[in-house]
């Protein structure tokens, strides 16, 4: 089974990428050369396929394979250093505690509904499948500063039902954890974007105006995502802060 530790509490999926990342170290898969499929990963690794899947993701974000549509992830061209963003808090968590400002949050609607393709497809759920949504804006010291929406799968959502989290009372981290769910890893993107006309109504700003746009999924111990949201971000309100981590790629 080839060095996955099941009794580790590193996920599965960044066990398998440190071994690949490995092989390709060591020569083992050549520049250009087609890694292992996600059927076969899946089988010599006894692992599952959305745990394979996150896997890839990450070695494409360290630049290190390069993913093919309907072909498979083929050995990148070498970089000299490639740079991993770091934080499992969210982001006005992180902000608040960090510069004691006043951080009030206003729910606009949650429920069940038909999971969008984007929710789905990073929550490795079937296109079409139920899931649970959060929809809600924050403000600092008065000023609208983020719009978020927040999707899971049904079943971890219902562990918010009657919670403080569903009022604004409460963070969604602390309240997943309430339940057992803890954040052990996060993937985030960031992305400077034009302010859609419904986000720029709620944080109190012209259609098009500039917003940072973050996509995040947060996985359990197993692996498993049970957390996706897109927030958008007013830069001169709020500022990201995030840990940086060189790694040398060969």
């Amino acid at each position: 089974m080839g060095g996955i530790a099941r009794e580790s509490p590193e996920p599965y999926y960044q066990q398998l990428a440190r071994i690949i990342e490995q092989d390709i170290r060591d020569g083992k898969y050549a520049v250009g050369e087609r890694i292992p499929s996600e059927t076969e990963l899946c089988r010599l690794y006894d692992l599952s396929r959305s745990t394979v899947r996150e896997t890839l993701r990450a070695l494409e974000q360290q630049h290190l394979v390069k993913m093919v549509p309907r072909r498979g992830a083929y050995v990148s061209n070498p970089r000299t250093e490639s740079w991993t963003l770091q934080v499992t808090q969210g982001f006005l968590e992180t902000q608040s505690r960090s510069s004691g400002r006043a951080i009030v949050t206003r729910v606009l609607r949650w429920g069940v509904e038909s999971l969008p393709e984007l929710a789905a497809n990073a929550l490795d759920l079937p296109v079409g499948s139920s899931g649970f949504h959060l929809e809600r804006i924050r403000s600092m010291d008065g000023q609208p500063a983020l719009h978020s929406i927040n999707w899971m799968p049904e079943d971890v959502g219902s562990h918010l039902i009657g919670k403080r989290v569903l009022e604004g009372q409460q963070s969604l981290n602390e309240a997943l954890s309430a339940s057992g769910l803890t954040v052990h890893a996060a993937r985030r993107e960031v992305a400077a974007v034009a302010a859609p006309r419904e986000v720029a109504h709620y944080l109190d700003l012209k259609e098009g105006s500039p917003l940072l746009r973050i996509d995040s999924v947060s996985r359990d111990a197993s692996g498993r995502a049970f957390d996706f949201y897109r927030s958008h971000v007013r830069s001169d309100i709020v500022t990201i802060s995030v840990d940086a981590e060189a790694r040398a790629v060969p």
